[in-house]
């Protein structure tokens, strides 16, 4: 039964990035955010005072759809707040907050597990008391608004902002309307959006509409959506995986969940120092390779034991550093993923492959199930996973260096630059092989 409301969490997550998503990119990240936020505070609240197992699973799969909607919103309302040089300071502190979260979860548990886990429910479900404050401090992207042709709430917002970081309004307008009516001129019709143009003089800029359907039919987004798919599947998996079995793990289950958490913060060091030098399908390719090096050793070590405590302990140690890689690797997918589809289906793009990755989330809390009667079975399974991501992602455009993309337009783009990177770079390796095979050889062959 705790494994299956844990399934029904996931599956209720699988529900909410699919449709809080798509609502992102229509009616605005705050809106959506903020909406998610209070009612995750509310329904949380509920789960506690649950009278039994039925309205406990109900409030549960609830919780799941409000708290995906919060999330995957959160994550691109991040991202958008940053240029392109600081953009990847937002997944950084992301991920600190979210591996002290963990570290602060594991505290409390142990500090509440002589208690009902009512209270435990509770005292979690207080974080989020903050909500109430958000309408107030949060400011809707304004790169949503610039996007969708809200030329008011723009100018209202570039007024904020210029006051409070002591810049000159003329200045920080001029820039804003630039790239207004960059966005203007490279909007274009093409048959998977509907365009809708409004008055210019009434504030309105051409705005492009994208679904679920631009996806399916543009054959290159398509191509890349399923890599990132499979990619999105096998970090759910594999991470989710690992930190709910971390209790399974020899010795005090609260200390094993805290050092499975605090492994986190490893993440956090590395990506951040990659991140100035690497780029993102870089990054992601070091992270999932280690995990499944670190993952088979793991599993090689607990098999083969025999009951030596010091291949056992070796094992743990192996574990742990696969459990920071797929952090890592997880967290590079909150990055990368956005940076791969236009404004106004960015949310949507990630969303759509969150709703994807819950197909391995919803199998993960049993994977302690399988270990009891295949020991050796997750780890093979989770390493494997990681070594064709490693393959797959290769075939994915690289996005450091490359402002947000605003349309379709702009996204063709960087297709096609990343397309002549690799085309570049193939005729760099195919030249320098000619030039070594020429080196030794006789000045007839040369000419021929």
């Amino acid at each position: 039964l705790g494994e299956l409301v844990q399934t029904l969490i996931m599956t209720g997550q699988l529900v909410g990035a699919a449709f809080a998503s798509s609502l992102s990119d229509k009616y605005g990240r705050k809106t959506v955010h903020l909406t998610s936020h209070l009612l995750t505070l509310a329904l949380g609240i509920g789960v506690a005072f649950s009278p039994n197992y039925m309205v406990l699973a109900i409030l549960k799969f609830i919780l799941g759809v409000v708290q995906q909607g919060m999330v995957m919103t959160n994550v691109v309302l991040g991202l958008e707040l940053f240029a392109e040089d600081k953009r990847f300071y937002s997944e950084a502190i992301s991920l600190i907050c979210w591996a002290t979260g963990l570290v602060i979860m594991s505290g409390i548990a142990y500090l509440m597990r002589d208690y009902s886990w009512r209270y435990l429910q509770i005292v979690m479900t207080c974080f989020s008391l903050f909500s109430l404050l958000q309408y107030w401090v949060q400011d809707e992207s304004l790169r949503w608004l610039s996007a969708n042709g809200k030329k008011d709430a723009v100018e209202k917002v570039v007024r904020k902002v210029a006051r409070w970081n002591k810049v000159n309004y003329e200045d920080l307008k001029n820039i804003v309307d630039k790239r207004m009516a960059s966005t203007e001129q490279n909007t274009q019709k093409v048959d998977d959006k509907e365009t809708t143009t409004e008055n210019t003089q009434q504030g309105k800029l051409a705005v492009e509409k994208y679904s679920f359907v631009t996806i399916l039919r543009n054959r290159r987004i398509f191509l890349i959506s399923l890599i990132i798919w499979f990619t999105w599947v096998t970090n759910t998996f594999t991470y989710f995986g690992m930190t709910l079995t971390s209790t399974s793990l020899a010795g005090n289950r609260f200390l094993n969940f805290f050092l499975s958490s605090f492994a986190e913060y490893i993440a956090v060091i590395f990506e951040y120092s990659m991140l100035h030098c690497l780029g993102r399908r870089t990054i992601s390719i070091v992270f999932h390779a280690v995990c499944a090096v670190s993952l088979a050793s793991a599993t090689l070590l607990s098999q083969f034991s025999g009951g030596n405590s010091n291949l056992q302990m070796a094992s743990v140690v192996t574990t742990l550093v696969g459990k920071a890689a797929i952090t890592g690797s997880f967290s590079i997918l909150f990055l990368f993923t956005p940076e791969l589809y236009p404004t106004n289906l960015r949310n949507a793009g990630l969303g759509f492959s969150s709703t994807f990755s819950r197909l391995g989330a919803l199998i993960s809390p049993f994977v302690g199930t399988l270990a009891e009667e295949v020991p050796w079975a997750p780890g093979t399974i989770f390493s494997g996973m990681c070594f064709i991501v490693t393959l797959l992602i290769l075939k994915v455009p690289e996005t450091r260096g490359v402002e947000l993309p605003q349309n379709l337009k702009e996204l063709e783009e960087l297709y096609n630059k990343n397309r002549r990177s690799w085309q570049r770079n193939k005729s760099r390796k195919l030249y320098k092989a000619v030039h070594l095979k020429l080196q030794g050889d006789s000045e007839d062959n040369i000419l021929k």
